[in-house]
């Protein structure tokens, strides 16, 4: 449910009273005829009869929540526009359940395939090791709803799980899955993604950074679009000229900068309100990787908890190899 690895919907089982059976006619739901999924019990022929539209919406609710399961445990985030499309993207791999049987290497692969596209829809590309955690940890919550919900009755095709139970009780054991693990992490605290260490080429300078990766950083230079890297001021050593003249700007004092610093001014909303902030053109390296062509933002705030120096994308620090 919710995914790739997710039971299937709940519907109605019809039994026949023999094995030719006559299935009672189910009760019309919601918007789309029913289907009748087949199977065998011993010598009974069961008709489980599933909604489509119920199949499809409650496994794009269960999706949502698992996926923003998986992103509390790994310290990531997504917008609400991506969620939506992660979840769609799950509710539409349920409908495996309905094709013909395949061979379980081909199901299997279809399964992680799927997996990683619904990460992939809500989360983008979060670097190779950020993206594994994270459909590591979507497919694991499917597979525990899965066991949790594994009643008498269930059956499976291609490695999607039909579950005889009611909406109800299936979204209410979603909550129940997604309430333990907010509980985990409230007892255990919440992890994030590690600082990683980098060098900031910028005014002539080459400065050691600890940069932190937030995937809900999106600040860019507005007129070119290029990717922005935010510095903490006081934790780099600039020339004094460039440092004079960054100082005057974040103190609101009027300055005019030198035409070969290519300063650039990049908006900024904040808790405090929106602001502008002053960036200069520069390279960030790490692992042996650079990214060319970015501008780094200055900023005057206090040390964070963390310890880090500046904040980039998630996209910044996938070029990276992070």
């Amino acid at each position: 449910m919710g995914g790739p690895f997710a039971p299937g919907l709940p519907s109605q089982a019809l039994r026949a009273s023999s094995p030719r059976g006559r299935a009672l006619r189910p009760t019309p739901t919601l918007f789309l005829p029913p289907l009748c999924y087949p199977r065998k019990r011993g010598v009974e022929l069961v008709r489980t009869v599933i909604y489509l539209d119920v199949l499809l919406l409650v496994n794009f609710v269960v999706g949502a929540a698992f996926l923003l399961a998986a992103g509390l445990l790994c310290g990531a985030c997504c917008s609400p526009l991506r969620l939506v499309g992660g979840a769609g993207a799950a509710a539409v791999s349920s409908l495996a359940l309905l094709a013909p049987t395949v061979p379980w290497p081909l199901a299997l692969t279809y399964k992680g395939t799927s997996a990683a596209l619904c990460v992939a829809a809500a989360y983008g590309w979060q670097g190779a090791r950020n993206t594994a955690r994270l459909t590591a940890w979507f497919v694991l919550l499917n597979l525990t709803l899965t066991g949790a919900l594994f009643l008498p009755g269930a059956a499976c095709n291609n490695l999607s799980f039909y579950l005889p139970v009611s909406p109800g009780l299936l979204l209410a054991s979603t909550a129940g899955v997604c309430g333990v693990v907010e509980g985990v992490l409230h007892v255990l605290g919440r992890s994030g993604p590690a600082c990683f260490g980098a060098e900031l080429s910028v005014a002539g300078r080459v400065v050691p950074l600890s940069v932190f990766c937030d995937t809900g950083f999106h600040l860019q230079e507005p007129l070119s679009g290029r990717a922005v890297v935010l510095v903490r001021l006081d934790a780099v050593s600039l020339p004094a000229g460039v440092r004079a003249y960054l100082d005057a700007c974040l103190a609101g004092v009027g300055a005019e900068p030198r035409p070969e610093w290519g300063v650039r001014f990049v908006p900024c909303q904040t808790v405090a309100g929106h602001c502008l902030l002053p960036a200069l053109p520069a390279a960030l390296g790490s692992n042996g990787r650079k990214q060319d062509g970015i501008y780094a933002a200055f900023c005057d705030m206090p040390p964070p908890p963390g310890g880090w120096t500046a904040l980039v994308s998630a996209e910044t620090a996938a070029l990276l190899g992070e």
